[in-house]
């Protein structure tokens, strides 16, 4: 639905109509402003949930549990050339 357009007839309700409009503008900035004050907390958000979700999945895990596995495989072939020699 288009909002009707104001007839303006005279200087005062030109003066009123300017007030309504830069209370609207000053309304719009302030939400601007809070909304950029939210930008970095979502983003930690995000991407503290997109950890958690990589964790429950189990990728996170099996990486480190391949990882943890091949440093453990070269410690122990590492350990048993020592007693060799």
């Amino acid at each position: 639905m288009t909002k009707r357009k104001p007839h303006i007839r005279n200087i005062e309700e030109l003066e009123l109509h300017e007030r309504k409009v830069l209370l609207r503008l000053k309304d719009a900035e302030s939400e601007i402003k809070l909304r950029v004050k939210q930008l970095p907390e979502e983003i930690v958000t995000t991407a503290f949930m997109q950890l958690v979700s990589t964790v429950i999945e189990g990728k996170a895990i099996k990486t480190l549990g391949g990882i943890l596995k091949k440093v453990g495989k070269s410690a122990l072939s590492k350990l048993f050339e020592d007693k060799e020699d």
